[in-house]
């Protein structure tokens, strides 16, 4: 693994596990399903672990999946809080102070 790394897949991996497939997990994302694929597939890759067993409808974590699940979450949390605090910090107040 190289000093990079890409949100984007770990997004995606976190919202597959969460909704169970790629199709349901694409939609929440606004992504098509083949594009959450290569997503999830890369990060597969990019770690050397496969993150879960498909089948024709679903997606079941592996061992190397729920081992990483936790962290992932605290990931899109902390993504979250960032996105809140620059937000906050963009807005400020208009107009005249009296």
């Amino acid at each position: 693994m190289d000093d990079t790394f890409d949100w984007n897949r770990m997004r995606a991996f976190l919202t597959t596990a969460e909704e169970g497939s790629l199709s349901a997990a694409a939609r929440k994302l606004g992504l098509t399903q083949p594009t959450l694929g290569r997503q999830v597939s890369g990060l597969e890759e990019e770690l050397g672990l496969a993150l879960f067993e498909r089948s024709a409808r679903s997606m079941v974590l592996t061992e190397a999946g729920r081992d990483l699940l936790a962290d992932a979450r605290a990931m899109g949390e902390a993504a979250t809080r960032i996105g809140i605090l620059a937000q906050g910090r963009t807005q400020g107040l208009d107009g005249t102070e009296r």
